[in-house]
Order: structure tokens, then sequence, then C-alpha cells
């Protein structure tokens, strides 16, 4: 191929060829990916069901907590000029 010579067929041909590089890449992507679901889970860690279970809750619960305060402060920006200050949370049901 000679720039001088490059003619629409040249280019719709390169073209192709760029677009056909871009998918075999995303399909090997996209392999490599499905490839991940047969590899084990519990590598390195050690397997322990009560302790682990309580921390879960509790930072569970502290994320519930948090997504109140920045709902709360959301919405009552949206009332208030100022700056809104929670002082506490209460679980209503």
């Amino acid at each position: 191929m000679n720039i001088e010579n490059f003619q629409f067929s040249d280019g719709v041909t390169m073209s192709i060829f760029a677009m056909l590089v871009v998918f075999l890449i995303l399909v090997l992507l996209q392999l490599i990916i499905y490839s991940f679901k047969f590899l084990p889970q519990d590598l390195g860690q050690k397997k322990s069901a009560a302790p682990s279970a309580a921390p879960a809750a509790v930072e569970n619960d502290e994320e519930e907590r948090m997504v109140a305060m920045l709902t709360a402060a959301a919405l009552a920006k949206e009332e208030f000029q100022g700056n809104v200050k929670i002082k506490s949370i209460k679980r209503i049901g």
C-alpha cells in the first residue's frame, strides 16, 4: 500500500481489519473473564463461620445508618438553606 495510491477500497479494507482486531480482543477478554468462574473462591482464606457472621451484621448496620444519614441530609438540604447536622438516628420500622 502506497500513500500516494491510497484508494477508498484500501481504507475500507483497513477499517474492516481494524474492527476485526478489536472484536477478537473483546472476545479474548470475555473468555478470560468467563474463566474466572472456574477458579477456586477460597484461596488463602481460613474457614471460620461463627466469628465472621457478627462483624458482617455490624458492618451492614453501620452501612444502613450511613445511608439513613445521607438520605436525611439530602432531604433536609432541599428544605433548609443552611448547613444540616444530623444529631441522632432512630430506626422506625
